[in-house]
C-alpha cells in the first residue's frame, strides 16, 4: 500500500468519527431513582380495595407511651376478626374497605429527603423496627394483605404533616431510604372499640321492666373469702313505658326515687360499651353453646377465680353458687329477656393490656399471669376507691372484669292469654212466658228474657271472644318465640368471652340506696344523706334544719 493511500484510509477514519460524534452528542446523565418516579402511584398494582383481606396497623400512642400493633383480617370461615384482640369478630369491617380505598392510588408529589437520618425529622420511623431512640420520629405503619398467598398489596409509614400544606404528609416505604411528600386522606383507626358491635347487650331500655342491683364485695385474706357490704335494691316499674320507677323498702313518707341516677343505670344498660376482652376456655364456651352453663369443677374454679368469680357451696350442700368478686345485676325486660350481669375484679393496665391482656413484643396477647399492673381480687385493699382512671402519667387505667349470661323468663311478658268459657245451652224445661205471665211482667214494667235468644247472643259474642282468643295467642306465641330466639342468639354471643368494662360503667351499673334514693322533695340530683350534711352544716351557722312535717 502506497503512501498516498494510506493517508486517505486515516483521512476517512476519522472524518467517520466525527461524524459518529456529530450525532451522538455529550452523554446526558440519568435521573436518581428517587426523581425518576415522580408524580408516580407507591402502589400502582393495587387498584381493587376488596381484594385485601388483611389490615395491620402500627403506631405510636404517645398518651401510653407504647407501641400499638393492631390486625383485622378474614378467617377462612369468612368471618372477620381481630387477632391482635384474641381473635375478636369485626362488626365495623366497612371500616377496613374504606382504609384500602384511601390507600390507593396515594401519589409521590416531590422528595423530602434522600438520607435514613432525615426519617426522625419527617416522621417516618418504622414502629415495627424494634428499638427506636427517638420516640416522637416514629410514624404510623399501615400494611395490606390479600387473602391467598399472603402478598402484600400496600405498605406505607405515615409520618408528620407538612407545615403550610394540608392534607400532605411525609410519606416512605419501609424498603426506602427516601422520603416523598404525598396527599393522604386516610381513614384509620386503631381503637378496639371503633371496630366492634358497639351495643353488646342489645338492650332496649325502654323496654326495662325490673332491675335487681345484688351489691356487695369480696375481700380475700389468707386463702379465706368473706362477704361485706351486701345490700339488695329492686327496681320496678308497672309497665315498660312507665317512667316512674318503684323501689323496695321505700320509706314514702321521707324518700323518693332520684330519678337521675336510675336514668344513669338504666341509660347505661341500654348503651353498655366494651374496652376490652378475654376468651373463655374452649370447654367453658362449648358447654355455653350447648346451653349446659356452668359446673363447678377445679378447672372452671380455677379459670373465673383468676378474673374474681368464685363458686361457693349452697346452704343444702347439694351444690355450688356463683358468688361475683363485686355484685352483680339482674335486669328482666317485657320480652321475658333475664340478663344477669356479674362483676368481677380490677384489671389495671395500659390500653392495650385492657383491651386484650398482657401483650407481647410482636402485639399479640400472651398467656399466662397478669402483667404491669393487673390486680387480682386479692390485692384490693380495703377501703380502695372505686374504678377511677388513676394518674395519667401513670399510663395504667382501671377498668373491671365483666361477664353475662341470659334466660327466659315467659312471666315477664305477661299471663298467657285465657280461654272465654263457651255458654251453656238453655234446658228444654225452659220455655217461653206465657200470656199471662207477659201480661204481669208488662204490669211491672219488667220484661223476662227468652232463654233461647239469649243463649244465642251469648254464643255470638262466644265466637268473637275466641277470635280475639286465637289473635291474643298468637301474639303471646309470637312474643315467647322471639324472646327465646333473642335469648339463644344473645347466649351464643357471650358464651366465648369475658368483658372487660370501664370503672365509669362498673360505677353506673352497680348502685346502691346512697345513690338511688334521696330525700323527698329533695333538687335533682341531691342523695340520701346530703340532707344530713345540709342538717349539720346549717347547725354549724346556727339556723334550725328545715322542717321535714
Amino acid at each position: 500500500m502506497n503512501e498516498s493511500v494510506r493517508t486517505l484510509i486515516f483521512v476517512g477514519l476519522a472524518m467517520l468519527s466525527l461524524l459518529v460524534a456529530s450525532f451522538a452528542g455529550p452523554a446526558r446523565p440519568k435521573p436518581p431513582t428517587e426523581y425518576s418516579n415522580i408524580r408516580g402511584e407507591f402502589f400502582p398494582d393495587f387498584k381493587d380495595a376488596s381484594a385485601a383481606k388483611s389490615l395491620t396497623l402500627v403506631s405510636y400512642n404517645p398518651d401510653q407511651g407504647e407501641i400499638r400493633v393492631f390486625g383485622v383480617e378474614q378467617g377462612s370461615d369468612q368471618v372477620w376478626r381481630i387477632p391482635t384482640r384474641n381473635n375478636y369478630p369485626v362488626d365495623g369491617k366497612d371500616r377496613l374497605s374504606k382504609t384500602a380505598t384511601s390507600v390507593i392510588g396515594i401519589k409521590r408529589e416531590t422528595v423530602a429527603g434522600t438520607r435514613k437520618s432525615q426519617h426522625a425529622e419527617f416522621g417516618v420511623l418504622d414502629p415495627n423496627a424494634g428499638k427506636v431512640s427517638d420516640f416522637k420520629g416514629i410514624g404510623n405503619r399501615i400494611i395490606l394483605k390479600d387473602g391467598k398467598d399472603g402478598k402484600t398489596l400496600a405498605d406505607l409509614i405515615i409520618g408528620k404533616e407538612v407545615k403550610g400544606r394540608s392534607g400532605y404528609y411525609y410519606v416512605r416505604n419501609p424498603n426506602e431510604d427516601q422520603t416523598y411528600i404525598a396527599k393522604v386522606k386516610i381513614d384509620v383507626s386503631t381503637k378496639f372499640a371503633d371496630w366492634i358491635e358497639p351495643d353488646l347487650l342489645k338492650l332496649d331500655a325502654t323496654k326495662l321492666q325490673t332491675v335487681v342491683i345484688d351489691k356487695h364485695s369480696i375481700e380475700i385474706k389468707n386463702g379465706r373469702g368473706s362477704i361485706t357490704g351486701e345490700e339488695t335494691n329492686k327496681l320496678t316499674r308497672t309497665s315498660a313505658t312507665d317512667k316512674k320507677w318503684k323501689l323496695d323498702g321505700l320509706d314514702d313518707a321521707t324518700e323518693e326515687v332520684n330519678e337521675d341516677e336510675v336514668r344513669k343505670l338504666v341509660q347505661a344498660l341500654d348503651d353498655l360499651k366494651i374496652v376490652g376482652v378475654r376468651p373463655k376456655s374452649e370447654r367453658l364456651k362449648k358447654a355455653f353453646q350447648a346451653d349446659k352453663g356452668m359446673t363447678a369443677d377445679q378447672r372452671t374454679q380455677m379459670e373465673l377465680g383468676d378474673m374474681g368469680f368464685f363458686f361457693v357451696p349452697t346452704q343444702n350442700g347439694r351444690g355450688a353458687q356463683l358468688i361475683s368478686q363485686e355484685g352483680d345485676v339482674l335486669a328482666t325486660t317485657d320480652q321475658g329477656v333475664v340478663y344477669d350481669l356479674h362483676f368481677g375484679s380490677i384489671f389495671t393496665g395500659t390500653e392495650a393490656e385492657v383491651e386484650a391482656g398482657f401483650i407481647g413484643s410482636d402485639g399479640e396477647p400472651k398467656e399466662g399471669e397478669p402483667k404491669d399492673g393487673e390486680k387480682k381480687a386479692e390485692d384490693k385493699k380495703d377501703g380502695e376507691p372505686a374504678d377511677k382512671a388513676e394518674d395519667p402519667k401513670s399510663k395504667k387505667i382501671k377498668s373491671r372484669y365483666f361477664f353475662a349470661t341470659v334466660s327466659f323468663d315467659a312471666d315477664a311478658i305477661g299471663p298467657k292469654p285465657t280461654a272465654p268459657v263457651k255458654p251453656e245451652p238453655p234446658t228444654e224445661d225452659a220455655k217461653k212466658p206465657d200470656d199471662d205471665a207477659a201480661d204481669a211482667a208488662a204490669a211491672d214494667n219488667a220484661v223476662k228474657e227468652d232463654p233461647k235468644k239469649a243463649y244465642e247472643a251469648a254464643l255470638a259474642a262466644y265466637e268473637g271472644q275466641v277470635k280475639k282468643h286465637e289473635a291474643d295467642v298468637k301474639t303471646y306465641d309470637d312474643k315467647v318465640a322471639a324472646g327465646k330466639k333473642q335469648v339463644k342468639e344473645l347466649n351464643r354471643r357471650f358464651s366465648e368471652w369475658y368483658y372487660v368494662i370501664s370503672g365509669d360503667s362498673f360505677e353506673e351499673l352497680r348502685q346502691g340506696r346512697k345513690t338511688l334514693v334521696k330525700p323527698k322533695g329533695a333538687p335533682a340530683g341531691e342523695k340520701a344523706g346530703d340532707l344530713l350534711k345540709r342538717d349539720a352544716q346549717d347547725l354549724l351557722k346556727g339556723d334550725a334544719p328545715p322542717d321535714q312535717n
